[in-house]
């Protein structure tokens, strides 16, 4: 754990967000239903940082269009 500590955090990334779900869900199988609220929190992040970067991807898709108007 004293490892945990002393590793730099990044900004929360996807492969972050996987990994962490991957984790839990081993978790919730080895112990049973204790981890479960936080294996389905960790798992509604990552779906809501998948929306936020489609979300982001789109309107930079919309804004390199020519003749895009940007407000």
């Amino acid at each position: 754990m004293s490892e945990w500590h002393h590793r730099e955090r990044g900004p929360i990334t996807e492969e972050k967000l996987v990994r962490a779900v991957h984790i839990l869900a081993d978790m919730v199988e080895d112990h049973g239903p204790t981890f479960r609220p936080l294996y389905q929190d960790l798992r509604q992040q990552l779906a809501e940082h998948r929306q936020r970067e489609q979300a982001a991807a789109a309107a930079e898709a919309r804004a390199a269009q020519p003749g895009s108007k940007v407000a």
